[in-house]
Order: C-alpha cells, then structure tokens, then sequence
C-alpha cells in the first residue's frame, strides 16, 4: 500500500568530507540515520537496563534506612527510565509506521 511516494534522499557527497564514493552509508543524510540509529537504540537499551539495575540496587540496599528522600529519588530513576523505555521503543514503531505508509522508503534502517 503506498499513500506517499517514496521520499528521495539529497546527495551530500559535495558538502561533506566524509561521503565519499566507495562508502555507501554517508552518502545521504537517510543514510546517516540508518547507520547511526540501530546503534543509539542499542545504547538506549544498555542505559535503561543499568539505570534499572542500579536504581533497583539502591533502593533495596536504602529500604531499612528510613530516609525518604533517597528512597523517592531512587523510586523515580526507575519512572523515568522506563518512561525513557517507552518513548524509544515508541518512535521506532512511529518510524515503522512511516516506513509501510511510504512504501518501504526507509527500508535501508530497518532490514529488509
């Protein structure tokens, strides 16, 4: 199903040094974003599953403690973490969408 014609990238090889000819994946600014945005997921994942563990940590080892405030900001390193979570995994599936909607333009940063 295409609603939109699939979007063209800009050629960027004559203003940036780096998108050179024997390097497919700088050569447009689509292709900057596919190399970079599987990596920048991965990184989000890697951080959430740290800030979890170490909050989680923190919180268990501050239980008996009595201080409330630790124990609140602990309590919402955790929230926002997972509401860091929910926000990634929610533009990657925006992106999907925009993906199928213009007929697989994006095809080259998610596989095929």
């Amino acid at each position: 199903m295409n609603l939109i014609k699939a979007a063209y990238a800009v050629d960027i090889r004559e203003i940036w040094p780096l998108a050179y000819k024997n390097n497919d994946k700088f050569q447009t600014l689509g292709g900057i974003v596919s190399f970079f945005l599987p990596k920048f997921l991965l990184l989000g994942g890697v951080v959430f599953f740290i800030l979890i563990i170490l909050a989680g940590v923190g919180l268990i080892a501050g239980a008996g403690s009595g201080d409330a405030h630790a124990t609140e900001s602990r309590k919402n390193v955790i929230t926002y973490a997972v509401v860091g979570l929910i926000l990634m995994f929610g533009s990657y599936w925006i992106l999907q969408i925009i993906n199928y909607l213009t007929g697989g333009a994006l095809k080259d940063m998610f596989g095929p």
